[in-house]
């Protein structure tokens, strides 16, 4: 069971605990996530001591269907996922100056919907990009 202290932060959001950071991002473990849009396409994952510190996250499957992580068996047991619906499963996107939009999907952001502990997975697939194109509507 997860200490309610450790899963709110003052404002009532759930909050996300990467037991072993997010690389630059310091000591930093407690994160927040909320939606950007209305739809909840993207969402913005923020450093609960420095909302500053955050970037912005989506789910890869709005955008790549046949999204299949295979996660290493480690990080499956360190976050303890018993089935693959404990998983919640995001992915940084990155834009450009060219008004163009990335997502890396070599190394999602995975987390156990039940305890909220997550990290940043590093996938072995070398199919995967780190900086996959976005199909945007025009």
């Amino acid at each position: 069971m997860t200490d309610a202290v450790t899963t709110v932060d003052p404002q009532g959001r759930t909050v996300l605990s990467f037991e072993d950071g997010i690389p630059g991002f310091g000591t930093t473990r407690r994160f927040t996530l909320e939606d950007l849009t209305d739809e909840g396409t993207f969402q913005l994952l923020a450093a609960v001591e420095d909302p500053e510190r955050s970037l912005v996250v989506t789910s890869p499957w709005l955008f790549f269907p046949d999204y299949t992580p295979d996660l290493p068996r480690e990080d499956v047991r360190v976050l303890a996922l018993k089935q693959p619906e404990d998983a919640l499963v995001f992915c940084s996107v990155i834009a450009d100056d060219h008004d163009e939009m990335y997502v890396n999907l070599r190394a999602p952001f995975v987390a156990n919907a039940r305890s909220l502990s997550a990290r940043q997975v590093v996938l072995d697939d070398a199919q995967l990009p780190l900086r996959a194109p976005v199909p945007l509507g025009g």
